[in-house]
């Protein structure tokens, strides 16, 4: 529908220009007058009015119609197809991946052949006076004919009626066309009495663009402004909630400790008197070693609390953080490793990271079906670390993309929807941004940028591992 409805009103303004041009007796003066118009429609379409940061409304309506009372008939389509194909190619040349596609030119091209040589047609037909009420037939006849074959372009294209497109069009755009077409009427008028008062005509005009483009610009800064002002708004309220959730966190954390050591102590104690073939012994080693890891999460987080940032090596946390999660595996996967380097060194909170990574790579493992693949990446440059983890499992919808991080969601029967909430937190703490790529059916792949911190010692080897071991060992 949309191709037929192209070619039918090209080839119909292709014929009604023949029409229009075929009696003409061309003149210098009315080539000249023809030339002119052609550019001043040129330039109406390279320089839409600029009436608000980003937004800048066509006026080639004025010049066309202008075009249409002045000159005959035949002339004024010529003027008007020139036109508006030059601002059109120029504009496709300028920015070719923002503009039309190629065949909406061949529409547009036919589009103005017919509203402007049917207007300036009736016009004529009905005596040329501009002080009669025969000059509303043009306006009216090339307002119809161009929203009309553009509502029934777009309309058909979306699938809509053209009838609510265009009247929707109308009630939006209706009193900007009375404008424009009201400063033709204007130019005609002058025109009509003197060709250089046009051309004075003109200078007003071409100093309000500048106002108008300037103001564009002014507002567009004040924008700017104003959304690095919430943004920092939105860090300063961000800033003083971590503050509060960190007092709650240290004095939790302090809380927390003095009964968690006297369960250490005990479950050291414990151990200490089974003997290493008691079959309670394994249990008890399970038990202090998870003792060890709530002392260490505490320890990391009432280091956040106080804001402590240690030297880290990110390989070493990242390996870590995999082999968490490959010990636990209850089906035959495929976790292989990506790293461009051998050791990164950083700073950050090891203990956390090396949390949020294993909760990334466990739902990794989990969403894969056996046989499946875990592909974990890491590749650095001079300021900053990409982490990934990809999967070939079955993707995640749109509906659950939208609400990922959300806390409490989740798609397990035996989750708390905490993993990708909590590993969200953790990597923003480090100031990086963590990304979701994914498809229903084509797998997903999980993206965090963390910035790289130059330590002091940087260049001088790793130095401490990633994650200080434990004062007892654990299941010997």
């Amino acid at each position: 529908m949309l191709g037929l409805l192209i070619a039918a009103t090209f080839v119909a303004g292709f014929w009604w220009l023949r029409y229009l041009v075929a009696p003409v007796s061309w003149t210098p003066s009315l080539a000249i007058a023809t030339d002119a118009f052609a550019v001043l429609i040129m330039l109406a379409g390279l320089f839409p009015l600029p009436v608000g940061p980003r937004i800048k409304a066509g006026v080639t309506t004025a010049p066309l119609f202008l075009a249409a009372v002045v000159l005959p008939p035949g002339p004024a389509a010529v003027a008007a197809v020139v036109g508006s194909v030059g601002y059109n190619v120029v504009l496709r040349i300028r920015r070719p991946t923002l503009y039309l596609s190629w065949y909406k030119y061949v529409f547009n091209t036919g589009e103005t052949a017919l509203s402007t040589g049917v207007a300036s047609w009736l016009f004529h037909l009905l005596g040329g006076n501009l002080t009669s009420l025969a000059v509303v037939v043009p306006v009216v006849s090339m307002y119809l004919l161009n929203t009309g074959l553009i509502s029934l372009a777009a309309a058909s294209q979306l699938g809509a009626n053209p009838l609510k497109f265009w009247w929707q069009g109308t009630k939006e755009n209706g009193l900007a066309e009375v404008s424009l077409f009201s400063f033709g009427y204007l130019g005609a008028v002058s025109y009509q009495k003197d060709p250089r008062i046009l051309v004075a005509l003109l200078i007003p005009i071409v100093i309000i663009y500048f106002a108008f483009s300037r103001l564009a610009s002014a507002n567009g800064k004040l924008e700017e402004a104003l959304d690095k002002v919430k943004n920092l708004q939105g860090h300063l309220l961000q800033n003083a909630k971590l503050a509060t959730v960190g007092a709650l966190t240290l004095d939790l954390g302090h809380q927390v400790k003095n009964p968690l050591f006297i369960t250490i102590g005990r479950l050291e104690t414990l151990q200490r008197r089974l003997p290493t073939e008691d079959p309670n012994r394994t249990k008890v080693d399970e038990a202090l070693q998870a003792a060890w890891r709530v002392n260490e999460l505490t320890d990391a987080f009432l280091s956040v609390a106080r804001q402590q940032m240690t030297k880290l090596d990110l390989v070493l946390v990242l390996e870590e953080a995999v082999g968490m999660s490959t010990t636990s595996i209850s089906k035959a996967v495929d976790v292989a490793r990506a790293f461009s380097v051998e050791a990164l060194t950083t700073q950050g909170h090891a203990i956390l990271l090396r949390e949020a990574l294993s909760n990334l790579v466990n739902n990794a493992i989990e969403a894969v079906p056996t046989g499946g693949k875990v592909t974990v990446g890491l590749e650095a440059s001079n300021s900053h670390a990409t982490i990934t983890v990809a999967d070939n499992g079955p993707g995640i919808s749109q509906a659950q993309m939208t609400k990922l991080f959300e806390p409490f969601n989740t798609s397990k029967q035996k989750g708390m929807g905490l993993g990708l909430f909590s590993a969200k937190h953790i990597v923003e703490m480090h100031h990086g941004t963590i990304q979701v790529h994914s498809q229903a059916g084509k797998g997903t792949l999980i993206e965090i940028i963390l910035p790289v911190v130059k330590t002091p010692e940087e260049g001088a080897g790793v130095g401490a591992p990633a994650i200080a071991q434990q004062p007892t060992a654990t299941g010997s």
